[in-house]
């Protein structure tokens, strides 16, 4: 199918911009949502047998001024200049994923472009919403043990104090626990300070020292991967990212080694992105897939089993798919566990938390005023 004469070539008119450059590279990308938007509309142009250069340029001036809105000006101009759609996509430097110009290529040259573009929709739609499926996740817990700091300090500063300064006059000690509370009551801003401080700290240390190095974005990685739960949620999240791509670019033809290349760069995990090159070099030299993962490490045996026997029968694509999938669902296991069970599971820990704190912080210094009012009587 093809956009007009040929969906990689231009349409008949329009200005250029003799200026125009390709994007630098250090710019940064468009957003899930913004990549989406960019494919959906190249698809409904392209379904449409209209001009892309002329599309595109008119869809610029209707969008308010960011990174979507130049991007797609810039192919516009791309485009009247005489270049193919994924040539365009290319300039687009950092912007765009690099596996998006060369699916499109690859659409192209199959006569599949339409094919192509949906299977792009559906799987940034999968993953845009699996990211707000994982943040959804954790953000309950997260206000749940801030509602819990909140209720300590509350404690700390306005209900035990009112037992001080009666103990005090009859010069009894308060308990150690009743003097943790008191001290968190007293200072709330270090309490909530510290928090603050360590997360600063972490950005600070990453932004400097783990983000700068390739070995330190890999360390940074193994400490996010070593949390209960959500380190393994987030591995599995990426690997079925990893492999679901792999196989769609695999299944439209695409070169297995350059396949391995593209969803390397657009992984964002540091030690998978390390193996799936070691992998590439191995497999451009006639090593097999699944030996080449083997020597790597870099997914189970079960999984490493999967993928050499889809590739020694010819099912390659399909079976990543299917490792996607046990990916995906194992992904989705842990984040149906940080909804349903870790939340409630905080909430009976900060009951039980309170609970002590009341029948410890509270009632033993009440139960200690009691006592000395009646004089001791009590143990009679």
């Amino acid at each position: 199918m093809s956009t007009g004469p040929d969906p990689a070539k231009p349409g008949d008119g329009g200005e250029f911009d003799e200026g125009a450059g390709p994007m630098p590279r250090s710019a940064a990308p468009l957003s899930a949502e913004d990549l989406i938007t960019l494919n959906e509309e190249i698809a409904g142009m392209a379904k449409a047998g209209l001009p892309l250069d002329k599309g595109l340029s008119a869809l610029a001036r209707e969008m308010v001024s960011g990174r979507l809105q130049q991007v797609t000006a810039q192919l516009a101009v791309d485009l009247k200049a005489g270049l193919t759609l994924p040539e365009a996509l290319e300039r687009q430097g950092g912007r765009v994923p690099p596996y998006y110009a060369a699916l499109l290529a690859a659409g192209i040259r199959s006569g599949r472009i339409s094919e192509v573009l949906g299977t792009l929709t559906v799987y940034a739609r999968s993953l845009n919403e699996f990211r707000a499926t994982i943040v959804s996740s954790l953000l309950y817990p997260l206000i749940v043990l801030v509602m819990g700091s909140v209720l300590l300090v509350f404690v700390g500063g306005f209900i035990l104090p009112a037992y001080v300064g009666i103990l005090e006059s009859f010069k009894m000690k308060l308990p150690f626990l009743s003097e943790v509370v008191l001290w968190v009551g007293r200072h709330p801003l270090q309490v909530v300070a510290a928090p603050i401080a360590l997360v600063i700290g972490w950005v600070l240390l990453e932004r400097l020292w783990l983000n700068q190095t390739p070995e330190g974005r890999r360390l940074r990685t193994r400490i996010v991967y070593s949390l209960p739960i959500a380190g393994t949620l987030l591995r599995s999240a990426r690997l079925a990212a990893f492999t679901d791509l792999l196989g769609i670019l695999i299944e439209q033809g695409i070169p297995l080694p350059e396949a391995m290349r593209l969803a390397a760069e657009a992984s964002s995990d540091p030690l998978l992105t390390e193996g799936a090159r070691r992998v590439e070099a191995e497999i451009s030299q006639g090593v097999p897939l699944g030996q080449a993962l083997q020597a790597q490490q870099l997914w189970p045996e079960l999984v490493i089993w999967m993928v050499g026997f889809g590739e020694k029968q010819g099912t390659l694509p399909a079976a990543l798919k299917q490792v996607a999938q046990m990916y995906r669902r194992e992904a989705e296991a842990r984040s149906t566990l940080l909804r349903t069970v870790l939340p409630p599971l905080l909430v009976i820990i900060l009951a039980a938390s309170l609970g002590a704190l009341f029948i410890f912080g509270l009632m033993a210094p009440f139960i200690a005023l009691l006592d000395g009012l009646s004089g001791g009587g009590m143990k009679k």
